[in-house]
């Protein structure tokens, strides 16, 4: 797990969160078929992720999270009932880790 020492480790990371939903997403809409729940009952999960993950690299570069306070990032309920479905949730728990610890130097 890669473990960001620094803001803009940490935001590089939430861009390839980002990326790697959006490509699902993308992957779905020229793939998928309405009516497969494989992509349709999940759908909505990754949209919701990609907008928190967006809202999250906007509120750091503001000043309005301070990481390593102990807490879990607000999604995180989001990704655990989802996991078996995340191919990428290694990225979600280097993010959550240092959200709870800081960085490391």
């Amino acid at each position: 797990m890669m473990t960001p020492r620094t803001q803009d480790e940490y935001l590089d990371l939430i861009d390839q969160a980002i990326f790697e939903i959006e490509d699902v997403l993308m992957c779905a809409e020229d793939e998928g078929d309405p009516e497969d729940s494989v992509f349709s009952d999940i759908l909505p999960v990754y949209e919701k992720l990609s907008s928190d993950l967006k809202k999250l690299h906007t509120d750091i570069l503001q000043g309005k999270h301070a990481i390593g306070q102990g807490e879990d990032l607000p999604f995180m309920p989001l990704v655990s009932a989802w996991k078996e479905r995340i191919p990428f949730l290694d990225l979600f728990a280097a993010l959550n880790y240092t959200y709870k610890t800081g960085f490391q130097a």
